[in-house]
């Protein structure tokens, strides 16, 4: 006997004490698919946390159904087409010199009838694309896009760039020059850096055409290694680099902080200036990775944008009351408990936009942002004579030498410890950082060099 369920939101059913996600197939894509629903748990009896789930597997289902009912599109149908064609040609055995397989009869028919309801030109692309001489850019961007394992952002964002290119070349095979032409254009709206990652894109795509043989896997890849010259590209105040905050500054935000009453801001931007860790990394904290009891008080990192980046970081003895004190007043299992996951799987991204917006107010340029909490770190680090590998290790950077990023288990917890008590100073550190909600300002001092 099945259990029962208690619907809660469209799509999503409550079964015992977990949320399920469910959505129905309409029959016309049922044989497509072998299924007469979709479901799927989503291991969780928090309702907010489900929703977010539940939207991306709807969303997700969908895009299947969507994709099952355009498989008799004529890029679709015609890559079906090159498909039989070629196990055919593989698999026919010819009697004699010039006999061909039935198939080549049957498509050519399919030709003439495209020819006839639809016009030369689709009859024309329909061959071409069956053949193997041709294939319109954009058929397979969806199909490539499955293969990625990128968060839902960085995928939007690659499938954006992909779009520039199979715009500028709406049919593929393309040669080399045609590339490097385009690549001067993309240099005149975009900086260098984006303009370089346009073109990855874009050969990571192309590569997949020729791999999976829908492009003719003698071609070469005319994005790969595209010139495209140094120093050009679009110069904009945005592309100057990241600075790091000098410790009047972050004196200069935590005030302002303050004076808001934004006691969230106030927590992470603490966090982020005595560790140097990324927004999303603190954004993700654990109730369960915080260990203050440990002999070396640390927190331990489980979600970051590299491997280097899950890691221990020793609490600085100025923010261990802040830790304990949002430890006891968590509602739930993260340390920033009132945070929201967004459709990209983020819990930062809200803040990080109170954040911009604070410190533009504040005057602060475009190359001062969040991130560069890290460059105050690693500055702080360097000009206390921190080893680099133990800074490293602190924030999470990749080890570049082959004997200490390979071979190597890290340093150790006490030399991180020391190294964060020795380097990490603020002139707010004479006030305690429990009653930081309770006054105006940090600091009565005039602040320099803001």
């Amino acid at each position: 006997m099945a259990r029962p369920t208690k619907r809660t939101l469209k799509g999503i059913a409550l079964r015992g004490n977990v949320y399920h996600a469910r959505l129905t197939i309409p029959k016309d894509v049922r044989g497509s698919l072998d299924l007469y629903e979709f479901t799927q748990s989503l291991e969780t009896s928090d309702l907010r946390v489900a929703k977010i789930r539940g939207e991306t597997c709807i969303r997700d289902w969908k895009r299947q159904i969507t994709k099952a009912r355009g498989l008799a599109s004529p890029i679709s149908e015609a890559l079906v087409w090159k498909k039989e064609l070629n196990r055919a040609k593989e698999e026919y055995q010819p009697r004699y010199k010039g006999d061909y397989s039935p198939i080549e009869d049957v498509l050519s028919k399919q030709i003439d009838d495209t020819e006839e309801t639809e016009g030369y030109n689709k009859a024309k692309a329909f061959s071409d694309t069956v053949q193997g001489i041709s294939l319109p850019s954009d058929s397979l961007v969806l199909a490539y896009m499955e293969t990625r394992t990128v968060n839902s952002r960085s995928a939007q964002q690659e499938q954006t760039r992909i779009g520039y290119g199979t715009e500028a070349f709406p049919t593929f095979p393309i040669n080399k020059q045609q590339v490097n032409h385009w690549a001067a254009t993309l240099l005149q709206k975009y900086t260098h850096g984006t303009a370089k990652s346009i073109i990855n894109n874009n050969a990571q795509y192309y590569q997949y055409l020729l791999d999976m043989g829908h492009l003719n896997p003698d071609l070469t890849n005319p994005f790969k290694d595209a010139r495209l010259s140094t120093g050009g590209g679009r110069k904009t105040d945005s592309d100057s680099k990241r600075i790091p905050w000098t410790a009047n500054q972050v004196t200069h935000l935590i005030n302002a902080c303050v004076a808001k009453g934004d006691v969230e801001l106030l927590n992470i931007t603490l966090l982020a200036a005595h560790t140097g860790a990324r927004v999303e990394e603190l954004a993700t904290l654990l109730v369960s990775s915080i260990h203050l009891s440990a002999t070396i008080p640390h927190f331990k990192i489980t979600k970051s944008k590299t491997n280097a980046g899950l890691r221990n970081v020793p609490v600085h003895p100025y923010i261990y009351p802040l830790l304990e004190h949002m430890v006891n007043q968590s509602t739930n299992e993260f340390l920033f408990s009132h945070l929201k996951m967004t459709v990209h799987q983020e819990r930062s991204s809200a803040i990080s936009k109170r954040f911009g917006r604070l410190k533009t107010k504040l005057g602060f340029g475009a190359n001062q942002v969040f991130h560069s909490f890290r460059h105050t770190a690693m500055t702080m680090f360097e000009q206390a004579g921190v080893n680099e590998n133990i800074a490293m290790d602190i924030v999470g950077h990749e080890k570049p030498n082959l004997t200490f990023g390979h071979y190597s288990g890290g340093t150790s917890m006490e030399q991180k410890y020391d190294a964060i008590c020795t380097s990490i100073h603020f002139s707010f550190h004479t006030t305690p950082v429990l009653t930081m909600t309770l006054i105006k300002t940090v600091s009565p001092q005039t602040i320099d060099g803001i």
